[in-house]
Formats: structure tokens, sequence, C-alpha cells
């Protein structure tokens, strides 16, 4: 089947269109009245929600950049911050329970995983006395394991940034969140189909060019591994 011709206005008009037209896009999909319909309905705009795409005060953090690395500090609600724990007792003992179910056979696969991301300046070695845990944040960590044969990472840690205890408050809730920069998935979609080239970039990448500037926002990401026969602390 022979692709139609779209007209430049009409990609300007689909990428662009206006809140006042229910349906907008029935000249180009007439078959798809139903989904069209929905994404009308729950749209922000329609429900009287209206984004001003403004930026708060803690969106005005100062970045800095040198030597080809960006250095942020984290923006939190300061009078929030005194409510998160060290969690040092509860990490220790998720450790344990890790350590336990992988000590038999994938134990090694999981710290090479914290060895590379060292390599890689993803995280640093510091060493702490126990006499001063509670000076941090500890975020207790488990594994993901996926046995999926085309897998690039077999193994794999997830931090848990949502620990509560009690009726102390997590990282997740003290840190903010900032508006949403999630990209319209329509206008993402229409550009792929309307340019003829493509820029992708490695996220990985990115991500090592970040560096946190505050000695005190890396003291609330720790957390602990076990390294036979000592503990290690980063």
């Amino acid at each position: 089947m022979q692709t139609p011709q779209v007209h430049s206005s009409h990609l300007c008009f689909v990428l662009e269109s206006q809140p006042t037209y229910l349906d907008s896009l029935a000249e180009f999909f007439p078959d798809s009245e139903v989904q069209r319909g929905l994404e009308q309905m729950f749209n922000l705009e329609s429900l009287g929600i209206h984004d001003e795409n403004t930026f708060s005060d803690y969106d005005q953090n100062a970045i800095e950049f040198k030597d080809g690395t960006y250095y942020v500090e984290l923006p939190w609600h300061v009078d929030k911050l005194a409510r998160v724990p060290s969690n040092h007792a509860v990490s220790l003992r998720i450790l344990d329970r890790v350590t336990k179910d992988l000590i038999k056979n994938m134990y090694q696969d999981y710290l090479e995983v914290f060895w590379q991301q060292e390599q890689d300046g993803i995280i640093e070695e510091i060493f702490v006395s126990v006499h001063k845990f509670q000076n941090f944040v500890w975020i207790p960590h488990r594994p993901v394991v996926k046995h999926d044969a085309a897998a690039m990472t077999k193994i794999r840690p997830v931090f848990n940034c949502s620990l509560k205890t009690g009726k102390r408050m997590s990282l997740n809730e003290t840190a903010y969140s900032g508006i949403n920069l999630t990209g319209d998935m329509l206008n993402l979609l229409m550009s792929f189909r309307a340019n003829n080239y493509i820029l992708l970039a490695d996220i990985q990448k990115a991500f090592l060019m970040i560096r946190l500037s505050l000695e005190a926002d890396k003291n609330r990401f720790c957390f602990f591994i076990k390294h036979r026969p000592s503990t290690i602390f980063f």
C-alpha cells in the first residue's frame, strides 16, 4: 500500500494542535476515533488544569560545569530533611539476608557489578566507623536477577529510597521531584516520521557527566556491601 503524501501545513497542525478542537486528528486517522477521544477526555486542559511550565525556586539551584563534568546540588524539601533517619540498622539486616541468599552461587557476580561501577566513577569507596553510622543515610539494596538469555546484565542491584521506618520520612518523600519533563509521545512519534535524521545519545555516558557537588548530598546516598573477609562501606 502506498503511503499518502502529507502536506507540511498538515504536519504542523498535528504537532501543534489546538485544544479547542475536539478531534484534531480525525482527518488523518479516521479509524481511531475512540482512542483519540479518550486522549482528549483526560487531557489536563480539558479538565481546566493549565500547565504554566514555570520553574520554582528549587529549579534555580546552581549548576557548575568544570573539566567536562556538571556539578549539581540536589533539590530537597529542607524542612523535611531532619525527618529522614540513618536507617543503618535496617540496611545491615537486609544486607545480611541478601548475602545469605546469594553466597552459594551469585554473590561474586553481584559484587562485580559494584566493582565495575567504582571503576566507572559512579560510586566511590568510603570507610565509616560504627559510632558514626548515624551521621549518614544508608540505603538498602537487593539484587534483581534476569534469566533471559538476551539480557546484557544478568544481575543488578536495586536501591530502596522509599524505605520508611515508623513515622519517619523516606528520601523520596524529602526530595523535590521537579516539573514533568516527559515529552509528549505523539509529538515524538511524529517527529520520527517527519525528519530524515535521528540523533541518539548514550544515557550512561550522560549520567557519568553529572556529579554531586555537596558532601552532604553524597552522605545521604550511602550503602553497605560485604567483601569477605571484611566489610567495605560505600
